[in-house]
C-alpha cells in the first residue's frame, strides 16, 4: 500500500512537471546557461586599458582574438572553468595587483601608460604563492607559469613565489621561483606588444606550442603553407612597422 501511494505521487510530479514544460505562457524566469556564461565572462574580463598578467604570458594570438572575437564555448567548457577557479578559490586568498607600463603613442605624439593586472591566489609574508591543476604533474614550472609568477613577484615586491600543482587523484608537487629580471622585461616587452597591435587591429604571429592542438582558435592559425608563410611575413613586418613608430625611451612605472 505504502509503494502504491509513493508511486502514485511520483507519477503526480511527473505529469505536473510535463504539463509545466508543455505549457506555452510559462515564460522561464531564470536561463542556467546565462548565469554560466555570465560567471565565465566576469572569470575573462579585462578592462581596455589594461593586459592581464594570463593574457601576456600565454600566446599572443590567442589573447587577441579572445579580445576580438571570442570564440563561443559549449556549457561544459565554460563550466570546467568555472569549477576549477571555485575549487583552487576554496584555500585561495585572491589579491589584485597592477603595475604602469608607459608606452609611445604616434597617433596622439605622447605617451600612454597600459597597466599590466593580474590576481594572485595568495600573497603572504614572503612570497607570492599560485595553485593550478593539471592533467599530470610536470617536472618543472610550465613557462606560462613560470611567467606568472614572475610578474606577480614584481607587481607585489617579494623575491620568491611557490607553483604548486595538483592532479585529479590529489597529488601534488611544489616548485620554488626565485625573482627574475630578464623575464619580467621580456613580459613587458610583450605587454606593449599585444597592446600596439589591438589598438591597430593586427594579428599576432603564430606562437607555435604543444597547446596549439586544444585551442579554441587553432583553425584560424593554420592554413595552407602558403597562406601561413605569406600572413605571418606580414603580421612580423607590420609589427616591425609600428615599432619603428613608437622609438621614444620606455620606461616602466
Amino acid at each position: 500500500m505504502k509503494r502504491e501511494i509513493i508511486s502514485d505521487i511520483y507519477d503526480m510530479i511527473r505529469k505536473g512537471i510535463e504539463n509545466y514544460r508543455a505549457a506555452t505562457d510559462v515564460v522561464t524566469k531564470t536561463d542556467i546557461y546565462d548565469i554560466i556564461e555570465d560567471t565565465f565572462n566576469s572569470l575573462l574580463k579585462v578592462e581596455d586599458d589594461a593586459i592581464s598578467v594570463e593574457e601576456v604570458s600565454r600566446c599572443l594570438r590567442e589573447a587577441y582574438f579572445e579580445r576580438k572575437s571570442p570564440m563561443e564555448r559549449t556549457q561544459k567548457q565554460m563550466l570546467e572553468v568555472i569549477i576549477q577557479r571555485g575549487i583552487l578559490n576554496t584555500f585561495a586568498k585572491p589579491v589584485r595587483g597592477e603595475v604602469s607600463i608607459e608606452s609611445s603613442d604616434d597617433n596622439y605624439g605622447k605617451n600612454v601608460k597600459i597597466r599590466l593586472v593580474g590576481t594572485a591566489d595568495r600573497v603572504e609574508d614572503d612570497c607570492v604563492v599560485m595553485f593550478r591543476i593539471v592533467k599530470e604533474l610536470p617536472e618543472i614550472p610550465y613557462a606560462e607559469h613560470f611567467m606568472q609568477m614572475n610578474a606577480y613577484l614584481h607587481i607585489f615586491n617579494k623575491e620568491e613565489g611557490v607553483i604548486a600543482y595538483f592532479d585529479n587523484d590529489g597529488n601534488e608537487v611544489e616548485f620554488i621561483v626565485p625573482k627574475n629580471e630578464a623575464l619580467y622585461k621580456e613580459t613587458i616587452r610583450r605587454v606593449r606588444i599585444l597592446h600596439t597591435l589591438l589598438k591597430n587591429g593586427v594579428v599576432p604571429v603564430v606562437e607555435p606550442s604543444n597547446m596549439c592542438s586544444t585551442c579554441p582558435y587553432n583553425e584560424l592559425c593554420y592554413y595552407p603553407s602558403e597562406d601561413k608563410e605569406r600572413i605571418g611575413f606580414w603580421s612580423r613586418g607590420r609589427w616591425s612597422e609600428l615599432r619603428k613608430q613608437g622609438s621614444r625611451e620606455e620606461k616602466v612605472w
